[in-house]
């Protein structure tokens, strides 16, 4: 059995611990209609992942913050899917209202439904970038 070099396994259980977060985690909650492709709510949302959320995640939202050295797993890339991807948005909206068991991803359950939305809308605006 070959064994995989320490970055290639960290990059594999990163990647399990995501989906494994992202699949069980099931919110009753639907978007609002039109907000996660609404300028609006994505500038709002802007402005809530440059407050809570950048310091890890970057200001890009790439996974290269200010603390992603200090973190194990490394926080995740939210420009790529799942996370930027308008199919998954009630699962992202778990996700951060629960956070990441076994990551430093914490739960966000003080922010409330509407800014919650704002902030998956931001990042569905990310995709790609």
């Amino acid at each position: 059995m070959k064994c995989l070099p320490k970055h290639r396994l960290q990059g594999a259980l990163v990647l399990f611990t995501i989906s494994l977060a992202i699949s069980g985690c099931s919110s009753g909650n639907s978007p609002p209609a039109g907000v996660l492709h609404s300028s609006a709510a994505q500038a709002d949302g802007a402005r809530l992942f440059a407050a809570h959320c950048a310091i890890c995640h970057g200001a890009q939202g790439d996974g290269q913050g200010e603390r992603r050295e200090f973190m194990n797993p490394p926080p995740a890339n939210l420009t790529l899917p799942p996370w930027s991807d308008a199919a998954y948005a009630a699962k992202t909206f778990a996700v951060i209202r629960t956070g990441v068991r076994g990551t430093a991803m914490p739960a966000w359950s003080s922010l409330s439904d509407r800014q919650t939305w704002q902030l998956v809308a931001y990042l569905i605006s990310l995709r790609g970038h």
